[in-house]
């Protein structure tokens, strides 16, 4: 029996597929903001762009095949929740869809391969290559530039989270042991913190940023941020607490310093994103809850670029938001 017309038809567009891999052509769209800046009378801070990682554009392959299936193209993205910067690439992982992703600036979009990660919940750009933990598998993977596994670096944690670097030391808050891992690059690993909240305890910790030797850790059910001495551990300073007024910490999980050396922090139960000074003074917060710009929907990591530009991964609302400073010496020029 000959084939219809329809099947040989079909029979291109799956050699086609094939050999494009559906994926060589998603890309995501940003869009400028509107004139938002804080605080009104006297702006320092401004919503620069949206990336929108709702509505992820597919190549013809993809789409051709959804059409014949008759199934809309599913999104790349489902619950995008650390972000980090790779000079002006966007890391992004996803624990819903189980799979990191690398965002060019003009929008392309690689994929790292799938059943990868079971829970894929910290991402950091370091010396050795792209880091990644999974918090369901309690591992630590080492990605190279195009999100393919290098190595598996540790299989042994309790449920890894925040994840950052000094150089070739690697710094993973493991939440469920209550503590900090430190794999040093010659062997002889060690680890900061226990449970509890004195100075230098946690309390289910999460998120971590590192600056100027000082390692900054969100520490969550204890409603603080901890400034620790990245070598010894030693505590410095702790701020923040339980509340729901500007400047509070019911639920930190994200931190980030930027170049001038001030504290941004988001915090998933107000919706809101904080700015601290680096003594951990209040400044400002941005957002409410909601999904028009400058609002959020459960936001989670947050990633500071040398040059001003702060990313926010606006979790429910699939989407990062970019703010700017706009005083100082990093500010990015108009």
């Amino acid at each position: 029996m000959r084939p219809r017309a329809s099947d040989r038809l079909l029979g291109v567009v799956l050699l086609t597929a094939a050999a494009t891999g559906c994926t060589a052509h998603r890309a995501v769209t940003t869009r400028s903001a509107v004139d938002l800046v804080w605080p009104a009378e006297n702006p320092r801070v401004r919503l620069l762009s949206i990336v929108d990682l709702e509505n992820t554009k597919s190549g013809g392959a993809a789409r051709l095949l959804s059409w014949i299936g008759g199934e809309k193209p599913q999104s790349v993205f489902r619950r995008p929740y650390a972000v980090a910067w790779d000079d002006d690439d966007l890391l992004v992982a996803d624990p819903d869809a189980g799979r990191v992703a690398r965002i060019e600036p003009r929008g392309r979009i690689t994929l790292s391969p799938e059943r990868l990660f079971a829970h894929p919940i910290g991402i950091a750009a370091c010396p050795q290559g792209i880091l990644v933990t999974d918090s369901v598998e309690g591992t630590l993977a080492l990605l190279d530039s195009d999100l393919q596994l290098v190595r598996w670096l540790a299989g042994d944690l309790a449920r890894p989270t925040g994840i950052g670097c000094d150089g070739e030391r690697i710094y993973v808050v493991e939440t469920g042991a209550h503590r900090i891992r430190v794999l040093e690059p010659r062997g002889q690993d060690r680890s900061l913190g226990r449970r509890g909240d004195g100075s230098g305890e946690f309390n289910f910790p999460a998120p971590i940023a590192l600056h100027g030797g000082d390692l900054l850790v969100g520490d969550t059910l204890n409603f603080r941020i901890q400034r620790l001495d990245a070598a010894t551990g030693a505590s410095r300073q702790a701020f923040g607490r339980l509340g729901d007024s500007p400047g509070e910490t019911p639920r930190i999980k994200g931190v980030a310093v930027d170049a001038t050396g001030r504290i941004w922090i988001t915090d998933a139960i107000l919706d809101r994103l904080s700015l601290y000074d680096r003594d951990g003074g209040f400044l400002l917060s941005i957002g409410e809850t909601g999904a028009d710009p400058a609002r959020f929907s459960f936001p989670a990591g947050i990633a500071a670029h040398p040059d001003g530009r702060v990313a926010v991964a606006d979790s429910l609302n699939r989407r990062l938001q970019i703010f700017d400073l706009l005083d100082g010496g990093t500010a990015r020029p108009e």
